[in-house]
Order: C-alpha cells, then sequence, then structure tokens
C-alpha cells in the first residue's frame, strides 16, 4: 500500500473566483506531476481556471462539470473541495464500487482551534453508507498541513539569490529591473481593501515605491509623487510565485495567494475574504496570533495594525503604512523565519496520502 492513493479525482465549484480554482489545481498538478498520480479534476468553471492557467499540464486530465457529467468510476481517493457537494450519480458510482474509495472534504484554510477537533473526523453518509472525512489544511502539526510541491523551496532559493536571472524574469513580463533605490511591492487584493488611501500615503514615502497591481482589464502605468503604479495582467498560476520572490513585500488575499506569500520568505499583508457577522475576523486574529510570534516584540504591534486597517477594521491609523515600509528590512527576518518553519513541516498531500493508507491499512 505503499502507493495508495494511486488515482485521485478532485471535485471544484468555483465560488471564490480564482482562489477555488487555484487551490485545486495546484493540488491536482502536484499530485499528478510530483508524486506521478493518476489525477482527474471535475470543475465547473474552466473558464477562470484558464485565466490562470492558460495551459494545463496535460498529466492532469480536465474534466467539465456540468449536468452532462458521466462518471465512469471513482478514483482511490475522492476528494469533495470545499463542501461542494457531489451529484447523486458520483454518489451512486462510488456506492457501487466493489471497493469504497477514500472519500475526502478538503475544507479551507484556518488557523483556528477548532478544526483540530473535527480535522480526519469521518461521518457516514445517510444514503450510500459511504464514509466522508473532514480535512482541515492549517498551521498546526495536528491538521492536514500546506500545498507545497516538492522543489519549491529550492527553486525560491536560487531565483532569490540570483538578480540577473530576476531581472530576466521581470523583463519577459514587462516589468523594471531590479532598483536598490526602490521599493517593490505585490498587490492582490479584494474591492474590500482600501487600496486608494494605501496609494495616497506611500506616495509621500522619501523612497520611490513600485507597486506591480494586476487587474484584468491590461496594463498602464501611473505616477504619483515617489509612487509608480505598474498595472499589469493576470500571471500564469506557475508565475505567481516569482512575482512574490522578487518583491519586497507583498499584499495578498484569499487563500492560495496567501499561503505563496508566507512561502515567498517575505512580509506580507493579507485581505481576507469578507464573511457574514464578521467571522472573517476571527480568523484574521487566529493567524495573527501564529505568524506574529515570528516577529521581534517591536515589529509586532505595527504589523497587526497594517492587517486590521487593509481589511476595513476599525478607523484608519495615519502613518501605519509608512511605517510599514520603513520597517521592512527587520520584518524581513521574520518572514524567512516563518517561511522556514513552514517549510520544516510535512505537506498537505504527505499528510493526505498517509491518512488514506492508514484506512486502508
Amino acid at each position: 500500500m505503499s502507493d495508495f492513493p494511486a488515482s485521485v479525482d478532485i471535485f471544484c465549484k468555483v465560488i471564490d473566483h480564482y482562489g477555488d480554482a487555484g487551490v485545486c489545481w495546484r493540488l491536482a498538478r502536484q499530485m499528478a506531476v510530483d508524486d506521478g498520480k493518476k489525477v482527474r479534476l471535475f470543475i465547473d468553471d474552466v473558464e477562470t481556471l484558464r485565466r490562470i492557467v492558460p495551459e494545463p499540464d496535460k498529466r492532469v486530465e480536465i474534466v467539465r462539470w456540468g449536468r452532462d457529467l458521466v462518471y465512469g468510476g471513482a478514483a482511490d481517493l475522492v476528494i469533495e473541495a470545499f463542501a461542494c457537494d457531489l451529484p447523486d450519480q458520483v454518489l451512486e458510482v462510488m456506492g457501487r464500487q466493489p471497493e469504497a474509495p477514500v472519500w475526502v472534504d478538503l475544507e479551507y484554510l484556518t488557523a483556528e482551534e477548532w478544526p483540530l477537533s473535527c480535522h480526519a473526523v469521518p461521518s457516514v453518509h445517510p444514503s450510500t453508507g459511504l464514509k466522508k472525512t473532514l480535512f482541515f489544511p492549517g498551521f498546526d502539526v495536528k491538521t492536514g498541513g500546506l500545498i507545497r510541491e516538492n522543489d519549491l523551496i529550492a527553486r525560491r532559493n536560487v531565483f532569490q539569490g540570483d538578480v540577473t536571472v530576476q531581472n530576466q524574469w521581470r523583463l519577459d513580463h514587462k516589468l523594471p529591473e531590479i532598483d536598490k533605490n526602490c521599493l517593490d511591492l505585490s498587490l492582490f487584493s479584494y474591492k474590500t481593501a482600501p487600496i486608494e488611501a494605501f496609494f495616497k500615503e506611500i506616495s509621500g514615502l522619501e523612497r520611490p515605491v513600485r507597486v506591480f497591481y494586476p487587474v484584468p482589464d491590461g496594463f498602464g502605468v501611473e505616477k504619483r509623487g515617489n509612487l509608480t503604479i505598474y498595472r499589469i495582467p493576470f500571471v500564469k498560476q506557475e508565475d505567481y510565485d516569482y512575482l512574490l520572490w522578487t518583491c519586497d513585500a507583498n499584499f495578498v488575499r484569499g487563500e492560495d495567494s496567501f499561503v505563496r506569500a508566507q512561502y515567498a520568505g517575505r512580509p506580507m499583508i493579507w485581505n481576507i475574504y469578507v464573511q457574514e457577522d464578521e467571522a472573517h475576523f476571527t480568523k484574521l486574529d487566529a493567524f495573527l496570533t501564529l505568524y506574529r510570534a515570528a516577529f521581534s516584540q517591536e515589529s509586532r504591534e505595527g504589523l497587526a495594525k497594517c492587517f486590521e486597517v487593509w481589511n476595513q477594521r476599525g478607523q484608519d491609523l495615519e502613518g501605519v503604512w509608512l511605517d510599514f515600509l520603513k520597517s521592512l528590512p527587520e520584518l524581513d527576518a521574520g518572514a524567512k523565519e516563518w517561511a522556514d518553519r513552514l517549510c520544516s513541516e510535512t505537506s498537505l498531500t504527505e499528510r493526505l496520502y498517509a491518512f488514506c493508507r492508514e484506512i486502508k491499512s
């Protein structure tokens, strides 16, 4: 059973536009390319996936999940991403197979403590009798871990250690070369973030700032005082890591870019997806409790203020962004320490495979 599961089916409904598709594709590709699994990705919005993955790796079979879906047989492992509810036909096929597949509900990432009591806990489907198990990604060793390709950190270290390579990547993507006199930031956020207030404040920094801002509607350059805004097309998912790696700090959103920014080992600010009854602030606080611990005592309070202001919690604090940019050299050490801690743990796929083998043993 050392190579179990040999095949994987991943079902994805795109709700958070790029986030759901991004996480599922990253997982599918890693399982197929790094681990040699036979992987099918069933997704209801192929067009959104194509926006971030224009040329999908052919080692992953992409299946459009529509009303006309015909499901002939289940893989060893069936992943229901983010409680997307599998179609009745899929459940029927799974229930008829001589040996039932391992069925996992891969949930959203959170640093909260409550998933620890739910992670890897099975439940029985009322009509089929199949067991479905909740699987929570997370930062704790008792959770499902985080998606991380086998060669990710090695590639990051090579890229960040070679200015020539970085400049060639920037040239290929119509971005200016590295300038030690400038601060370079990437910006990917929801509309809820106070972007204009942020631009207004950092335009007054004495040191030049360049913001690389992926937007759906093309390319343009705007100058505001010492701030230059580069509105750029969305980069391919495989290139997004390099954008994060070549910047001094990164503003990210959702789940996928949030995790990738942490692996970058650079200071980052997270724009969390807004939920009803402000439940997202509980998730934000839980993450900050863990994340801040990697930073010096002197920098923790300022970092927390940045997270709160960016997520419209309370009133904007004058000078918070100028202080953030001025403290980037100090914050850089904490970001690297946090990234090293994450990379010292086993990845989500490793924990998922171990769970599957335990069930089948």
